[in-house]
């Protein structure tokens, strides 16, 4: 029995070896069901369609079916396979998203695998069902079918699964996983890891996360933004520097291109964005800056529209005395992108600066400033 488990890390090998005692009208109808062979599950009224029987006559086949399985001594034909598989639990707390758990098993099982061949996630699921070391706990309205080992109770992990979301519904921000941990080892187990801590994420229809590492409830706009100038924001808000409206444009068509991560990533961040829709959401949006052709920034990080004569009488505003040449330069660049030449030139401009005997300019009226 271990022989066939280890000559083919074939979780199809083993089911089909399983459900060799029954009847072969019995066997086919469990591998349509499960989808043993195809790897594609059958409901009980397709199944019932085939035999020309009912979808309840299929129900009751499967579960006597299932029985006379279960009498087998199935620790000896699949302990391997369980063994591994609840190892593989257990790195994430003994619990982890229904097919997220068959991923994981599937690659553990197939390691040397060549590129492009596929396992059978639903043979894996029916070995998982047969033993008793595991239970698989149907989706509801709030959860994702989620598997766990059967010493932990859906009530406890239902219970973490609220006391997370509660902790984010009250930050009201998103939030980095270091941050979720130092909480979560305080108030749900001092033991838990950033692996069981993303298990509860994954089984949760109400916690995301975004391309930047942040996790926090789907209602929030940084989790799950509408529209291209909610993502704009967002990745601006993240780099922290001016970008031209085409960078923007780019940047944003790489994240669509990332995988997206089980139930944890909101499909806003996936559909592809196109130049003129950035280009125009930037302009009509007053969070962004236009600092330089066709180069914005975020208001918040500084920046200031107006031509650059209105920056330099904001720097000297600001400062309350006249300045050398040099930091009024500065002080510009750090609120829009210019030349050098660009920002002597309009300080120039005699009509709104004078330059001082010790060279400092200074703004002429109305909004002189004293000449110290």
């Amino acid at each position: 029995m271990k022989k066939v488990f280890l000559d083919g890390n074939n979780p199809q090998a083993l089911s089909l070896k399983i459900i060799a005692v029954l009847p072969s009208r019995n066997q086919e109808i469990i591998k349509k069901r499960f989808g043993i062979e195809d790897d594609k599950p059958k409901t009980l009224e397709a199944v019932g369609q085939t035999y020309k029987i009912t979808r309840e006559r299929v129900r009751q086949i499967i579960e006597s079916a299932l029985k006379t399985i279960k009498k087998q001594p199935i620790s000896e034909i699949i302990g391997e396979f369980a063994n591994l598989s609840k190892s593989l639990l257990k790195e994430s707390g003994g619990l982890e998203e229904e097919r997220e758990f068959l991923k994981k098993v599937d690659k553990a099982l197939n390691a040397n695998r060549k590129s492009g061949e596929k396992g059978n996630l639903s043979a894996i699921k029916f070995l998982l069902i047969l033993s008793p070391d595991f239970v698989l706990e149907e989706e509801s309205e709030s959860n994702h079918s989620f598997w766990h080992l059967r010493e932990i109770s859906k009530e406890t992990i239902i219970k973490n699964i609220k006391a997370l979301e509660k902790y984010f519904k009250n930050k009201k921000r998103a939030c980095l996983l270091d941050e979720i941990l130092a909480w979560a080892k305080k108030n749900i187990s001092a033991g838990i890891n950033e692996e069981e801590l993303e298990a509860y994420f994954r089984i949760s229809k109400k916690i995301g996360t975004n391309p930047f590492g942040e996790y926090g409830l789907f209602t929030l706009a940084e989790i799950d933004p509408v529209g291209t100038r909610e993502k704009a924001y967002l990745l601006m808000k993240h780099l922290k520097e001016p970008m031209h409206f085409s960078e923007i444009t780019e940047r944003l068509n790489e994240i669509n291109k990332l995988p997206v991560r089980s139930h944890l990533t909101s499909h806003s961040w996936q559909k592809k964005v196109c130049i003129q829709t950035v280009h125009n959401e930037l302009i009509r949006d007053p969070r962004f800056v236009l600092i330089g052709r066709g180069i914005y920034a975020l208001r918040e990080s500084g920046y200031k529209p107006g031509k650059i004569v209105d920056i330099i009488q904001d720097v000297l505003k600001e400062a309350g005395k006249p300045l050398e040449q040099e930091d009024i330069i500065k002080e510009v660049k750090k609120r829009r992108i210019a030349k050098d030449n660009t920002i002597i030139l309009n300080l120039h401009n005699k009509q709104y600066f004078k330059k001082l005997p010790d060279k400092r300019y200074t703004l002429v009226k109305p909004y002189k400033i004293l000449e110290v």
